[in-house]
């Protein structure tokens, strides 16, 4: 494959549709403010957007090519200005093959190429045939999966063109079904409903609602605004329900000895490669409607992994029990947690926990008495509050074996976190005045991910305890704290003058010395 390619000339449209994408939200609420108030003169500039995105992709098209020279992924591109990209074997992690609606009417495939400190956007094929995507992927993975970050056990080889499937998990009909009924998600579709129907100004005026009254004798201002938010709330969970079903339909994960290879997807096709040594961690998250029922969602966080996008995860189990998780990440992340030390916030924190969340309800209650003529409804929502800091404090649990750290912890989801000692990053503990009297502080942990990083955080941890995780994460040679608790308490107070601590990962990075440390 050592001359240059073109893709099929569908990669034209491809980009303008994926501009559209991008932009859908933007474009919907320009939609809604310039019709209102431009005669329909504004459908005419975003035509005429549309027609220059078009002929820009007719161009960008023809200027793209693509060949693997040598041990090379080499791509030119660029209409204005050019831009040669060249990404090594070596370095590439992730091979992933999507198949959108416009490249299945074509038989065509999307290829995107990740490396282990790169997005994805300068590696993306939009349109090639899938001969020609499976091709350049055995191409690509010849002589790839080399030691990149350090791995002792990562080894140099050649992969086979099909590598053996050793385990595999498929989710059932029942269980999309019940992810999508219980799928969180419907919460910010309805924030966007209600940004959006705030510009419906020429449909929601007097006149209208005097309308309303007339057809639907017994409404008042009350009952009609409780009536616009169910409504949005119906829709806003009817979304909800087609997003998880067009998302995770026909999902499969396959265990390779290399790679996770997940295939999804009812409408937009996407088969994703997950290589087992650039998991950095792995998150079990319950959401407050699923875990009542025992269910939660599994993800992983992956080093390159589309770092274009902030706090993107990949989900390798949208819906699974939360008494068979355990086994599940045993058999396909090699996660097999025995907890040698379990810390948990004391006891005398535990008031803080349940006040934490009231803090602003006491202040905003009393405005919304006083402005609003059901304002005093909202003191129900204290108890609500105060009970949902009471979960906090029962959740959070850190523990450790020689291998991995634990933290589960709560904001409104609960998530059960694993991240691998030589994967930890970061290891910090801030300390603000209320905590100084207590000596307590703020542990997080910070995983390596394709945003950048990922944080895991439990509140109000005594500094005897956060010393142990400290010392856990630090390497024999660099411990700054002894292993026994009453050197490690010294240790902590002397420490928390500067109100943060900050250690960097067992990889061979150095720590922050006191000088250097976070002050919060």
């Amino acid at each position: 494959m050592s001359e240059f390619k073109r893709q099929h000339p569908v990669a034209a449209v491809s980009r303008v549709i994926d501009l559209i994408k991008q932009n859908f939200i933007t474009l919907l609420i320009l939609l809604f403010i310039g019709t209102s108030n431009s005669d329909g003169y504004f459908l005419y500039f975003i035509g005429g957007g549309l027609a220059i995105a078009l002929i820009g992709g007719v161009f960008g098209w023809w200027v793209f090519r693509y060949r693997v020279y040598e041990d090379e992924l080499q791509i030119l591109k660029g209409v204005f200005i050019k831009n040669k990209v060249y990404m090594s074997k070596d370095r590439i992690q992730v091979i992933d093959i999507t198949e959108g609606i416009l490249q299945r009417m074509f038989g065509l495939v999307q290829v995107e190429v990740k490396t282990a400190g790169g997005g994805t956007e300068s590696a993306t094929i939009s349109a090639i045939s899938r001969e020609e995507a499976e091709a350049l992927r055995r191409e690509l993975r010849k002589k790839n999966g080399g030691e990149i970050d350090g791995d002792e056990d990562t080894e140099l080889t050649e992969v086979d063109e099909q590598e053996e499937i050793l385990d595999s998990w498929k989710l059932s009909k029942k269980d999309l079904v019940a992810a999508a009924f219980t799928s969180g998600n419907f919460g910010l579709i309805a924030s966007i409903l209600g940004a959006i129907s705030g510009q419906l100004d020429d449909f929601i005026n007097e006149e209208t609602i005097e309308y309303l009254y007339e057809i639907l004798p017994g409404y008042s201002n009350v009952s009609l605004i409780v009536a616009v938010v169910i409504a949005i709330i119906i829709i806003s969970w009817t979304l909800s329900f087609l997003g998880v079903i067009f998302n995770y339909s026909d999902f499969k994960l396959e265990k390779t000895s290399k790679e996770l290879i997940i295939t999804t997807g009812l409408i937009e096709r996407k088969h994703i490669t997950v290589p087992f040594n650039r998991i950095q961690a792995v998150r079990f998250v319950e959401g407050v409607i699923r875990q009542p029922f025992g269910y939660g969602m599994i993800y992983v966080e992956s080093a390159g992994f589309n770092q274009t996008q902030k706090g993107r995860s990949i989900v390798i189990a949208p819906y699974i029990s939360a008494k068979v998780f355990q086994d599940f990440l045993k058999t396909f992340a090699g996660i097999d947690h025995q907890p040698e030390e379990t810390i948990t916030p004391p006891k005398k924190v535990r008031f803080r926990y349940i006040r934490r969340p009231t803090y602003f309800l006491l202040i905003a209650v009393p405005v919304l008495w006083y402005f609003m003529e059901y304002g005093w409804l909202s003191v129900s929502l204290i108890p609500m509050m105060a009970y949902l800091g009471w979960m906090r404090y029962t959740d959070a649990v850190a523990s450790f074996d020689q291998r991995l750290l634990k933290m589960r912890y709560r904001v409104l989801s609960r998530t059960t976190a694993f991240v691998r000692r030589n994967r930890v990053q970061d290891i910090e503990l801030t300390q603000n005045p209320f905590q100084t009297r207590k000596d307590i502080f703020n542990l997080s942990a910070m995983a390596a991910s394709g945003a950048g990083g990922m944080s895991f955080e439990i509140a109000d941890i005594a500094s005897n305890d956060c010393a142990k995780v400290y010392d856990w994460v630090t390497p024999k040679d660099e411990e700054k704290f002894t292993t026994t608790d009453e050197k490690a308490h010294e240790d902590i107070e002397a420490l928390s003058k500067e109100e943060s601590i900050s250690a960097q990962d067992a990889t061979g990075q150095d720590h922050l010395s006191d000088s250097e440390s976070k002050v919060k």
